[in-house]
């Protein structure tokens, strides 16, 4: 009998199947609300970083400012309101709460006067609390009681910028008298005391080669000693080429040939070889040209070179040595009543007297040249028509020194021959009581002292003739130079012969281009027949490359400088000769022009350098090395390209010159864009220290490449 109806009965398969239905609706909806809980959670935790404040920045305590605390300020943090400052006796240990602000300033008055602490702040608002600042450290002076000084602070040890020393250098500390210096190998361990001294720069000269050392400094006076300063980390690099004097060696032309003899016979110990192509080697002689051709013939100057580049050489030089023409007590470079605010401007001068103007009746002016803008600055014009303009005719004044019988018409006072002179001061006229007037001496301006300083015919007469034996000495100069540079080349190899050093003499090259000449012998003069080269930026480069293709000028060129690279490298005991296709193309050659920093100048500077085949191939080659000086307004590129790359990779290919470095200076100086003659110039406001330049430049040259 039915109890139920059908439909009430069990049916065990159906009821399974709705219960495992229900089952996983409950565990999905289960996981889904978790997953909507934790969503939450980890929103209002994002919520609640997002409006807490960011740590400040910009944290800075005062170094010894205050006797009675150090103060402590940072830049806000949008959203705090307050600030929580905490001081640690270094930069590892524990981090101790001093106090909590709102403000951004906190003064801490418990700290030890002396003592070097690091600070660090926290923001804080009702959200939360930053992370720490970055610290910064800070002190609290020394009170006029207890008299110690603070220590001292902005302590700087050189990064490798030396080759031979660590420098460190710090502010001084108000009331000290001495400070020692310590060094540490690291942060951790004793500090060592290295010396003690009253100024604030010390040389760390037993720190072993490119490793890092820490230093401190303490500052003392009578009544005590500071605490250690903040420390810095210092080294110095060796140098990488090893610069033996016996492996460089120092060439020019021109300009550049007076700046290699000068300077080569100013440090005789510095140098193996000079090598001097056609420049001013005896100023006796420069002086006599610029007074009596240039300035004696002013309205008929030669083709070349023309009377503009002469008066600009003229500006040079004055700026170099000071004014040959005049002397000028309140300037080296303006003539007498001329300066900054008249010289370029026109101007005339009333009374001036002179020997072409004995009564000063007639005007003297300034003038331009060659345009009436153009102006010259450096000399002054007799005004015979009053115009103020100089017109052709009109006689340049010239106060070189006082009259005298020039009885061998060769501009030069020789009273060993005989010549007098009128002792009327440098303006030639008596009873003006003008400089040197009535002296009992043989009066010349006194600028010409400078000249005769940086004088390589001078130098020769009178250095030890033990120095120039140990020198190699190669000289050439045109029988047709337009600049009497060959009488220069000829008073030298005189003079040098007359100490019985004596000169084996060619007139012309033994060989010629593209055969090279060599000279076994120490010293070495070449007469060459041909005209003045290096002025108006000759591309020495360009020129060989026209030698090839047998340009007659061009093959002078060549054999000028092929000959001093031979001679230079003849000279250079031992030498790597010769090379193959194999390393020209796998270790070619460089060149090129790069730059440094010139301590003497406090600026960049530019060189052009050459480094033969094979210089990358061994990191243990060295190699010698030739500066070689640019004539006047030479460019580096003219000298650092392809196609002096080509002439020097085929003389060495061919076994005519070892491999070598060669160094090209720049000849420029940069306030005027022309020649500075390789001298600390006269005129700092005009010129620079050019000499010391190119020391600096050396000792670049030995830190950063491989030179014997």
């Amino acid at each position: 009998m039915k109890i139920l109806p059908d439909a009430l009965l069990f049916d065990k398969g159906k009821w399974e199947g709705i219960f495992s239905k229900e089952l996983k609706m409950k565990k999905l909806t289960a996981i889904v609300l978790a997953v909507m809980s934790l969503f939450y959670l980890v929103t209002e935790a994002e919520a609640q970083l997002i409006r807490r404040p960011s740590a400040p920045t910009n944290v800075q305590a005062s170094d010894g400012t205050y006797i009675d605390k150090v103060e402590v300020t940072w830049t806000a943090s949008p959203g705090a309101t307050s600030y929580t400052v905490y001081r640690a006796a270094n930069r590892w240990g524990t981090k101790t709460t001093l106090g909590t602000t709102s403000a951004i300033t906190y003064d801490d008055t418990t700290a030890l006067a002396g003592t070097i602490y690091y600070y660090y702040v926290k923001a804080a608002n009702a959200n939360g609390t930053s992370n720490f600042s970055v610290y910064d450290t800070g002190s609290r002076g020394t009170s006029p009681t207890d008299g110690i000084p603070s220590p001292p602070t902005n302590v700087q040890a050189s990064d490798g910028t030396y080759i031979d020393k660590v420098e460190v250098t710090w502010t001084a500390s108000p009331g000290a008298t001495s400070y020692t210096v310590y060094r540490a190998a690291n942060r951790w361990v004793t500090k060592t005391a290295l010396g003690t001294t009253s100024g604030t720069t010390y040389d760390d000269t037993t720190a072993l080669p490119v490793k890092i050392y820490y230093y401190y400094v303490k500052a003392s006076n009578a009544n005590g000693t500071s605490n250690f300063s903040a420390y810095d980390a210092g080294w110095w690099k060796p140098p990488k080429g090893r610069g033996s004097p016996e492996f460089r060696a120092i060439g020019g032309v021109s300009m550049g040939a007076y700046g290699a003899m000068n300077i080569g016979l100013g440090r005789p110990d510095f140098f193996n070889t000079i090598a001097s192509l056609g420049g001013p080697l005896d100023m006796a002689y420069l002086l006599k040209f610029i007074e009596v051709d240039m300035l004696g013939d002013y309205d008929n100057p030669n083709l070349y070179p023309n009377r503009d580049t002469l008066i600009d050489m003229l500006k040079d030089l004055t700026i170099s040595f000071g004014n040959p023409v005049y002397y000028n007590p309140l300037s080296t470079y303006y003539p007498p009543g001329i300066n900054a605010q008249n010289a370029r401007v026109p101007t005339t001068l009333h009374n001036f007297i002179d020997r072409l103007n004995p009564d000063g009746s007639l005007p003297v002016i300034t003038y331009g040249d060659p345009g009436p803008g153009d102006w010259v600055e450096v000399l002054l014009a007799r005004d015979d028509n009053a115009n103020q303009t100089r017109n052709r005719g009109e006689p340049i004044l010239r106060q070189f020194q006082e009259p005298f019988t020039d009885n061998n018409l060769n501009g030069i006072f020789e009273p060993g021959l005989g010549e007098t002179y009128s002792d009327t001061g440098l303006d030639g006229v008596p009873n003006t009581g003008d400089y040197g007037e009535n002296d009992g001496v043989f009066t010349y301006n006194p600028n010409h002292n400078h000249y005769f300083a940086e004088d390589p015919l001078n130098r020769v007469e009178t250095l030890p003739l033990t120095a120039l034996q140990n020198l190699n000495l190669y000289i050439d100069a045109g029988t047709e130079d337009e600049f009497q540079f060959g009488i220069h080349a000829d008073n030298f190899v005189d003079t040098l012969n007359g100490r019985g050093l004596i000169f084996r003499v060619e007139n012309g090259f033994p060989e010629n281009f593209p055969n090279v000449s060599h000279f076994n012998e120490k010293r070495g003069y070449v007469r060459y027949p041909g005209g003045h080269v290096g002025v108006d930026k000759e591309n020495i480069g360009w020129s060989f490359e026209q030698a090839k293709q047998g340009v007659e000028g061009a093959i002078v060129v060549a054999n000028r400088f092929t000959t001093l690279f031979a001679f230079t490298s003849d000279h250079f005991l031992g030498g790597d000769f010769g090379t193959d296709p194999y390393e020209l193309y796998r270790y070619p050659s460089e060149i090129g022009v790069a730059t440094f920093n010139s301590p003497s100048l406090n600026r960049r500077m530019k060189f052009g350098i050459y480094l033969p085949p094979g210089y990358s191939r061994s990191s243990t080659n060295y190699y010698p090395v030739l500066y070689l000086l640019l004539g006047y307004n030479m460019s580096v590129e003219g000298m650092a390209n392809s196609w002096m790359k080509a002439a020097l990779d085929g003389l060495i290919l061919a076994g005519q010159m070892q491999k070598m470095i060669i160094v090209i200076p720049d000849g420029l100086n940069y306030n005027t864009n022309n020649g500075h003659f390789f001298v600390n110039q006269i005129d700092q406001e005009r010129g620079d220290r050019f000499k010391d330049y190119f020391f600096d430049l050396v000792t670049f040259i030995d830190t950063s490449y491989k030179t014997k």
